[in-house]
């Protein structure tokens, strides 16, 4: 996947967020803020290094996993600012400003050596204030779908292929909407009739591609459990938002995916 974009350098945040999902789980340890590493071939010309010494000495700040772990409760260190290298050009991360370089040994093998001077690039730096840009979506930013605002723990943060497009600070983002508002439009954009009239078929006969019936995209292979779920969040009118039909949806694919497991 094409993306000119990755992180340089992070500034946490000086106060944490809880983070449920971190929780202790049985058997698991109910303290833990230093990382767990097990060396492997990501380590590279270091492995050797890693396995004698400690490669997370307590004195760096890097040796600390932004999750920690303290009396069975999670919590989380959000970025206060965040630094991302824009390759340029347009070109992929790494093409330009090499990220890794490779040095053949007198043996004849070949190993890799982390380069971290792109990181101090600065004329390639672009700098995002998570909580300025919380702020201008909370004020500014409304869903494409319903028109919702952006709340706590109901964010308008995705996009269904159209971008993000980018503008002056006081004009929220575009082509963004809540999880849920983006589950109901993507099914009202797919072909759910019972019997499409498609213009492909795959080995099996399973029609997909457009319909001539409805005039919408039916995708590749959806088995029948799908097709029940986009029906029931198409049923939901344009515009609109049902959140008992999407907790609905939601078990139904939890359902099918416990179904699957055994």
């Amino acid at each position: 996947m094409h993306d000119p974009m990755v992180v340089a350098f992070e500034v946490r945040r000086p106060w944490p967020e809880r983070s449920k999902l971190h929780d202790a789980k049985p058997g698991r340890p109910h303290w833990r803020i230093r990382h767990k590493h097990t060396c492997g071939e990501q380590c590279g010309a270091d492995r050797a290094q890693h396995e004698a010494s400690n490669p997370f000495p307590w004195w760096r700040p890097g040796s600390y996993s932004v999750f920690w772990t303290l009396a069975g409760r999670g919590w989380y260190w959000p970025d206060l600012i965040r630094i991302w290298h824009v390759e340029p050009g347009g070109h992929d991360s790494g093409e330009v400003c090499k990220h890794y370089e490779r040095v053949q040994q007198p043996d004849g093998t070949w190993t890799s050596k982390s380069l971290h001077g792109w990181r101090w690039h600065v004329h390639h730096w672009r700098i995002q204030v998570p909580l300025l840009q919380h702020l201008r979506r909370q004020l500014l930013t409304r869903c494409e779908w319903c028109g919702g605002r952006s709340r706590k723990g109901d964010a308008v943060n995705v996009s269904n292929g159209g971008g993000r497009e980018r503008g002056p600070w006081w004009r929220g983002e575009r082509h963004l909407m809540h999880v849920d508002c983006s589950a109901i439009q993507r099914a009202h954009r797919q072909c759910l009739c019972v019997d499409p009239a498609c213009d492909d078929a795959d080995s099996k006969g399973q029609p997909y591609g457009n319909c001539a019936r409805c005039g919408l995209r039916r995708q590749f292979q959806p088995t029948e459990a799908l097709l029940d779920r986009l029906r029931l969040m198409a049923s939901i009118p344009v515009g609109m938002r049902d959140a008992a039909v999407y907790a609905r949806v939601c078990d139904m694919a939890q359902a099918e995916r416990h179904a699957g497991r055994r």
